[in-house]
């Protein structure tokens, strides 16, 4: 689906309107959101930085994606820094879904390949020490008891106590 977001600046009240539009059919679009912005407020967003702008024109009713509303706040400002030296006509910023999940796939493609090859990397030579049986002359010293070798009678053979009578 594509969708069209037509920015406008109010030369006579300063304001700011923009209007989100989806395409219904081939080159058939149609109006699904508008929104008004005070000039002010959208003056203000911008000193603030391209994050407050967002946030500004983020609301319940027009809230695009991050890829598109990062674009369009690209063009507020650029609209609002020309419609400062001169009269700027409306701009339109067309974006197509279809493309956006084309990126995505090759993003995920790129990952993918990469965690492969780490996988790779991680798997050379662990299974040889996995399967590694420990030698039969080498002792493990966590695993040795200690010989008590008190003269206590309660370790003696019977031998030994007959020995002694």
């Amino acid at each position: 689906m594509k969708q069209k977001y037509t920015i406008v600046k109010d030369e006579t009240k300063g304001g700011l309107t923009i209007q989100e539009h989806a395409e219904l059919s081939k080159d058939l679009f149609s109006l699904i959101c508008e929104e008004y912005y005070d000039g002010e407020t959208i003056e203000n967003a911008i000193r603030e930085g391209k994050q407050n702008l967002i946030d500004t024109l983020r609301t319940p009713n027009l809230y695009p994606i991050s890829e598109y509303i990062d674009r369009i706040a690209d063009a507020v400002m650029t609209l609002c820094d020309t419609g400062a030296d001169g009269e700027a006509g409306p701009v339109e910023l067309v974006f197509d879904d279809v493309e956006l999940f084309r990126k995505e796939e090759a993003a995920e493609e790129m990952v993918s390949d990469e965690s492969v090859e780490i996988e790779d990397l991680l798997e050379d030579g662990t299974e040889e020490d996995a399967v590694k049986e420990p030698d039969a002359n080498t002792t493990d010293s966590s695993l040795d008891i200690p010989i008590d070798t008190s003269d206590d009678a309660s370790h003696e053979s019977p031998e030994d106590t007959n020995s002694l009578s």
